[in-house]
């Protein structure tokens, strides 16, 4: 009986039309996701790593092919009143219920399948690099088909049916499907999964957690591969092991138990409420009325009765229903804790930041279109065919109300969905800013979230509307909304860039408490109106072919359409339709005219043609400043600034030059170049070629100047010029002396399709390093800058003078000696704050709002200022300047000369005043005032390996600084971010690792190898000893004009002072790419008769070498390590009185026996307790005794 219920089910199925058409989407999705050439650099297309990640992230959406499966599987029997002939055959329950789940799960794991066998064609049949698709193997597709596809659709499947079975509701299927997949993202959220995109990676306690709790095992499969390389990734298979296979178990479990659960509970009969007992009713005679007719109203205020009485119904019905109680409980849930995350737990280092409403607003409106759009899909349908699904619609067809009742009724209650989503997301922000006694609460700033995020999802609910009303049913009108939502968030790749025919396109307008309103709202407005009134238009064509009564065929629509229309219908429409013709007009003018508008090819274009027509000037040699005079106008309120430049210009090469090539960043008005004429001007490519008259000599120098006006037209957007807050530097406006090979095509790919040469690789052997004849000098620098009389302006050198004129504000700055031309202009509302320490003026320039942050800054860069003279030489400058600029820029700071400008919300916003939370703000500050000695006291030479003189010491000084301000403990937090940023960073690097003195982009280097590197140097050699190292390369260096220091000296100067015996240690850290395994595997402890304690443990040890292939090969270790006992976890020390041990030991072998003696009992033993060994595992490094 069981073999025949499968193959009648089997065959049942396969008629279906949902099987070839999910089939088919699924070969297709594959195709275009295998054919993209999305991978990271050096990862192959067809990696198994690639398959992993994209077929367990569309295996999400196999929730909406299992959904329709188990519909047809579980529902079907009661959809055609069969299940009292069914139950009451002699078909088993056992037969019965195991051949229905199977014929769903079957045929869902059919349908995903082919995105599997798409992928294959999608890599081999799309014309990819062949040089990124590595040897075809078969088990690279079907291990994670194995792995992941048959796991996920099985666990989904489970849960899925049960829900089903249980309830034979087709609403409440729906509502699960839709419910595992919103729970995945609201979990992942909570769980800080690999998968979204967050600003802080997850701890390894919390991966750990996450890689469990991951039911379709994506982040499982994240923390087995999280730091491998583009080596392990092209040729490692993921191992069934550890979190992987236990996730795999735990979940299948979990589905059985379910599932068995399910079927011990399901039953064949189909009452299972108790019928109630009737009362019997007496016969009483009573007097009968005659029977009158009502008269009805039909005047336009009964109409609006009526109107808002439907609205009433239709609300009521949703807001009962589950699958928006569900959408709506999982938007409270994220809302809250995106919130909680953010502003209890806290962001970087798990510092939390004060909750100001642009804050808050910029949390919410992330996840606010997912499920306002989710809503509508769902309730597009569902609202306009709900007479239809009830067999309801006959009747509502023949009441006396007029059509555009029910139709506005349907259309309002739809709209105001995402509304009440907006208003209960702001409740809730308002309420937590309440709670955290936060009372600059800015109502007018939530007021505009309902215009800026409502307006485009009111213009998705009329596209809903529309579709609905031509569709042929509820689930065709749902399928077709759904598909023309991922149409248009994917319309980049259709080629639909232009924003006209980029459906229901908006910009994000970010919303900042120091800058307000980004420079789009313009557009902003204009393409509201725009998308608007096509909206309307399409709802007064849903309101023509309404299906009032009977659904009516798509050709009886069409006539509908041809009928004629009423006054008002032609009113509306004319009206309307010229609403799309302006404001279309008014869009198409503001981008292809006042803006330059380019689509992604004509940037290719551009660039491809650049390099074609002036790579040649790349060999020539050219010219460079040594002196800097500028004007520069800032006018905030008009969005524009002006800039008139004189430099002089040397030739410091040994050869005579003929011609100079100068780019424009931005549209130069005037240009001029001394003894040089104007040969080319190229304004295609803002390419200007000069020759001289007479040649160049060697030490000439010539004058150049050059004026510019920028003012943002049209739909421009630049945020270095704002209202209040702008922040122009050099990279914004100044020309490029010479070819411009940052315009160069970069795609390795792209480039050879348009047969351009590989580009250039620097040269980065140890010759080159140390040799290179670097031109660039620093420069006199000398500067008049205006703004209104509002604001203050800053800008690198000492402040000669300061006047008002024309209600504008002015000020002259001149540097003393020479500075790198790195300067930048600040213009804001700012209040100040000054402090002089050492005869060194510290000028604090910030948001009057923003004031919480401020003593502490002060007392950084005093302390800074303090260790760094003492122990690197004297400060450059008479003044700090630190300088407040708007959250819309994505760093946290950056080091000008004498000048540091810092954001508003990584900084100013930060909350620091709980003693037990790490210092960010004493973090961020010493790093950028350090970086006034490493990169404007010692210039490193821009080679490889340069960057490690200046992001690697401001790392150590940051680190070294903190220690003496809030002891040990900071070292801690210090190392796990820096192992973080290097295992996750190597993990995706676009190149095989260099060796951190050949280091040139890699900012998980810079920014994290290199502090752990020079941590352990402290460890080996002392703190006062690499200092000496890194002052007498200073000394050697501080006066010269242009970066001669180098990495090969830093080495030369540790060997120096390094003992003998470590050289080849040092080399390693320094030459090699060496990765460790260290772990504490044993430990106990026991008290000694004199009351001291014995310490015991095993050590483990091991040491990988990185290979220039990328092959990882284990090596022998013998080098000291730190080995730390402590009474309190190592994070919460401050001082030596919870320290009882804290020494070196010898480790020569992968594993050692250790002892101590100890005076005060134990709590924690260590190995590398403050993370001087590049270790992927930290966790095992510390036992608690």
């Amino acid at each position: 009986m069981f073999k025949k219920l499968l193959q009648f089910e089997t065959y049942y199925q396969l008629k279906q039309r949902a099987f070839p058409i999910f089939s088919i989407l699924f070969l297709g999705l594959g195709y275009f996701t295998g054919s993209q050439g999305y991978a990271p650099t050096g990862v192959n297309f067809n990696a198994v790593y690639q398959v992993y990640f994209h077929t367990g992230l569309f295996t999400l959406g196999s929730v909406f092919i299992i959904m329709f499966f188990t519909v047809t599987a579980t529902i079907r029997d009661k959809q055609h009143h069969m299940e009292g002939l069914i139950y009451s055959s002699s078909i088993t329950k056992q037969h019965y219920f195991w051949s229905r789940f199977l014929g769903a799960f079957i045929f869902s794991v059919l349908a995903f399948s082919p995105f599997i066998v798409g992928y294959i064609l999608g890599n081999y049949f799309s014309g990819l690099d062949v040089e990124r698709l590595g040897t075809f193997s078969l088990l690279n597709y079907i291990q994670p088909w194995f792995y992941i596809v048959l796991p996920n659709i099985f666990i989904c499947t489970s849960l899925i049916f049960s829900v089903s079975i249980f309830t034979k509701n087709s609403i409440a299927t729906y509502a699960s499907a839709v419910c595992i997949y919103m729970l995945y993202f609201v979990s992942s959220i909570f769980l800080n999964s690999p998968l979204l995109a967050q600003s802080v990676p997850a701890s390894p306690e919390m991966m750990s957690v996450a890689a469990i709790a991951d039911s379709f095992g994506i982040a499982a499969f994240f923390e087995q591969t999280q730091y491998w390389t583009a080596h392990q990734k092209n040729t490692q298979l993921l191992s069934f092991s550890g979190l992987f296979f236990w996730n795999r178990i735990l979940w299948i479990a979990f589905s059985l138990g379910i599932l068995f659960l399910t079927y011990k509970r399901f039953s064949f009969r189909k009452i299972t409420k108790k019928v109630k007992k009737q009362k019997t009713l007496k016969n009483n005679i009573k007097q009968l009325t005659p029977y009158k007719a009502i008269e009805g109203t039909y005047n336009f205020t009964a109409q609006i009765k009526g109107l808002l009485s439907l609205v009433r119904l239709e609300l009521n019905s949703v807001f009962k229903s589950l699958p928006f109680l569900v959408i709506v409980a999982m938007w409270l849930l994220i809302v809250f804790s995106e919130l909680y995350a953010n502003f209890v737990e806290g962001r970087e280092y798990g510092v939390s930041v004060y909750p100001f409403t642009n804050q808050l607003i910029e949390l919410i409106t992330n996840p606010l279109t997912l499920f306002g759009l989710l809503l509508l899909i769902f309730y597009g349908s569902e609202i306009v065919w709900r007479e239809h699904s009830v067999n309801f619609n006959l009747i509502i067809g023949a009441t006396p109300t007029k059509n555009w009742v029910f139709f506005a009724a349907k259309f309002i209650s739809l709209s105001l969905l995402p509304i009440l989503l907006i208003a209960l997301g702001i409740f809730m922000c308002i309420t937590f800013q309440v709670s955290l006694g936060f009372e600059s609460i800015n109502i007018g700033m939530y007021a505009s979230v309902f215009y800026y995020y409502g307006l485009q999802l009111i213009i998705y609910a009329m596209l809903a509307v529309f579709i609905n009303s031509i569709a042929k049913s509820k689930y065709v009108g749902m399928g077709a909304f759904g598909l023309l939502v991922i149409i248009s968030m994917k319309a980049n790749l259709l080629g639909l860039e232009h924003p006209l025919t980029s459906i229901g396109f908006m910009p994000r307008v970010a919303l900042g408490d120091m800058a307000m309103y980004n420079s789009n709202t313009t557009q902003f407005n204009h393409l509201g109106l725009y998308w608007l009134g096509i909206g309307v238009l399409f709802v007064l064509i849903a309101f023509k072919v309404w299906n009032r009564g009977m659904v009516k065929g798509f050709s009886y629509k069409i006539k509908q359409l041809k009928q004629g229309y009423n006054l008002t219908e032609r009113i509306l429409l004319l009206s309307f339709s010229l609403l799309v013709i302006g404001a279309g007009s008014l869009v198409f003018y503001n981008t292809n005219f006042l803006s330059d508008y380019h689509t992604n090819d004509d940037n290719l274009n551009l660039s491809e043609d650049y390099e074609r027509k002036y790579k040649h000037y790349q060999t020539l040699e050219k010219l460079y400043p040594v002196s800097q005079k500028t004007e520069v106008a800032i006018f905030p309120k008009k969005r524009k600034y002006t800039v008139k430049a004189n430099y002089v210009l040397k030739n410091k090469s040994n050869e005579a030059v003929s011609k100079l090539l100068i780019t424009e960043r931005i549209p130069i008005k005037q240009i001029h170049l001394e003894r040089a004429r104007l040969s080319t001007k190229d304004t295609t490519h803002g390419a200007y070629v000069f020759e001289f008259k007479e040649k160049l000599q060697p030490n000439d120098s010539v004058a150049y100047t050059f004026v510019i006006e920028k003012e943002l037209k049209g739909y421009e957007e630049d945020k270095s010029i704002v209202n209040n807050g702008t922040y122009i530097t050099f990279r914004n406006f100044e020309p490029i002396i010479g070819y411009a090979s940052g315009f160069e095509i970069l795609d390795k790919t792209e480039r050879k399709k348009r047969g351009l040469p590989e580009r250039d690789e620097d040269d980065n052997s140890d010759v080159h390093i140390a040799l290179e004849d670097i031109k660039i000098e620093k420069v006199r620098f000398e500067t008049v800058v205006s703004t209104n009389k509002d604001q203050i302006a800053i800008s690198s050198g000492d402040l000669i003078k300061t006047w008002s004129e024309n209600d504008r504000n002015y000020y002259h700055y001149k540097s003393k000696g020479k500075i790198l031309p790195m300067v930048a202009y600040f213009s804001a509302n700012y209040t100040t704050k000054k402090a002089i320490y050492n005869r060194i003026s510290i000028e604090q320039y910030y948001n009057a709002s923003h004031d919480f942050n401020i003593d502490e800054i002060e007392k950084s860069t005093k302390e800074t200022l303090a260790y760094c003279q003492e122990n690197f030489g004297t400060y450059n400058f008479k003044h700090v300047r630190i300088a407040e600029v708007p959250s819309h820029w994505g760093f946290g700071g950056f080091a000008h000369p004498g000048v540091i400008s810092m954001t508003e919300d990584r900084l100013y916003l930060s909350d620091v005043r709980d003693e037990n939370t790490f210092n960010l703000v004493a973090k961020r500050t010493i790093h950028e005032v350090a970086h006034q000695w490493w990169g404007h006291t010692l210039i490193a030479k821009p080679v490889a390996g340069g960057s490690l003189l200046v992001e690697g010491l401001a790392k150590y000084t940051e680190a070294v600084v903190l220690e003496k301000m809030y002891g040990k403990g900071v070292l801690y937090e210090l190392a796990e971010d820096a192992r973080r940023r290097y295992f996750l960073g190597r993990a995706f690097g676009e190149n095989i690792e260099p060796p951190i003195y050949k280091v040139q982009e890699e900012g998980y280097i810079s920014y994290g190898k290199a502090y752990t590197v020079l941590m352990a140097l402290r460890d080996l050699i002392g703190e006062k000893q690499v200092n000496d190292i890194v002052k007498t390369i200073t000394h050697r260096h501080r006066f010269e004009s242009s970066p001669k220091a180098h990495t090969i000296e830093l080495l030369e100067e540790i060997y120096k002072i390094t003992p003998k015996e470590y050289h080849l240690l040092v080399k390693d850290w320094f030459k090699k790419v060496i990765t460790y395994d260290i772990a504490v595997e044993k430990s106990s402890y026991e008290e000694l008769p004199d009351g001291a304690y014995e310490v015991k443990a095993t050590i483990k040890a091991k040491r990988f070498e990185t290979l220039s292939n990328g092959d990882i090969k284990e090596i022998g270790i013998n080098e000291p390590i730190k080995i730390g006992i402590f009474t309190t976890h190592p994070l919460q020390v401050k001082d030596n009185s919870t320290v009882l041990y804290y020494e070196s030991k010898q480790i020569n072998r992968e594993l050692i026996e250790v002892s101590f003696i100890v005076n005060e009992k134990p709590n924690y033993i260590v190995i590398d307790p403050y993370g001087t060994r590049n270790d992927e595992n930290l966790v095992d490094n510390i036992v608690r005794l």
